[in-house]
């Protein structure tokens, strides 16, 4: 059952927010297919507003820096994240003040090239509290020597990683270094006492979205490990 709360829009970016008056939490979701939709009945189980994020630049908004494209036909990774990261705070998160009382706990769930900006942008921003990065493109061209140097925010008390088994099987010798660059970040976060969790799933990128976000989304907000159908 969808729980639509309220939409609006800024600048390019509308915003879709499940939930209920008086929850004490929101999850930015930055993700253009509709899976947020499809979770939203969490919003019945938890105090938490889920607000969907589409209209960025995905190859542009969400890279930390210039790189290369990976197919063909896209464009090359322009290296926007952190005006993007900008734009979030300054026009999309003082939104929370209408139609919410009181401060929410602020956290992100991104998935794919989303999932590698939910993580870079805690190094950069003070502004959430926990993070998950569902099938991340944690493969990006050197992006694990960057979380070696720089820490998340001390904000930051939780973060989710998940990945479906098969990704890192593809003939893309960039993208099949994806396991072992989201098993490098968990322990880089780890290491620094982060309270960090992985969980494997079944499948490829971008195959049972839904329940991979409920997966994050119950993790961000109990501690806990919950397991789908399609967890390993």
């Amino acid at each position: 059952m969808m729980n639509r709360f309220t939409s609006f829009t800024a600048g390019p970016l509308s915003v879709t927010v499940y939930g209920k008056a008086g929850a004490e939490s929101i999850i930015y979701i930055p993700q253009p297919e509709p899976v947020t939709e499809k979770v939203s009945f969490l919003t019945d189980e938890f105090p938490v507003l889920l607000a969907s994020v589409d209209g960025m630049d995905w190859n542009g908004d969400l890279s930390p820096w210039p790189a290369p494209k990976v197919f063909r036909g896209e464009e090359d990774f322009s290296g926007g994240a952190d005006g993007f990261a900008d734009f979030l705070e300054q026009e999309v998160f003082p939104r929370e003040s209408t139609f919410s009382e009181k401060p929410l706990h602020r956290m992100m769930a991104g998935i794919s090239m989303s999932g590698l900006f939910a993580l870079y942008m805690g190094t950069r921003k003070g502004s959430l509290e926990a993070i998950a990065s569902i099938s991340g493109s944690l493969w990006f061209d050197g992006f694990v020597d960057y979380m070696k140097t720089h820490g998340l925010s001390k904000l930051v008390k939780r973060v989710y990683l998940s990945l479906g088994d098969k990704e890192k099987r593809t003939g893309n010798p960039r993208m099949a270094k994806v396991e072992e660059a989201t098993l490098a970040v968990q322990d880089i976060l780890a290491g620094e006492g982060m309270d960090v969790v992985y969980q494997a799933n079944r499948g490829n990128h971008f195959v049972h979205g839904d329940e991979r976000l409920e997966e994050a989304v119950r993790y961000l907000m109990t501690g806990k490990m919950w397991k789908g159908p399609h967890s390993v």
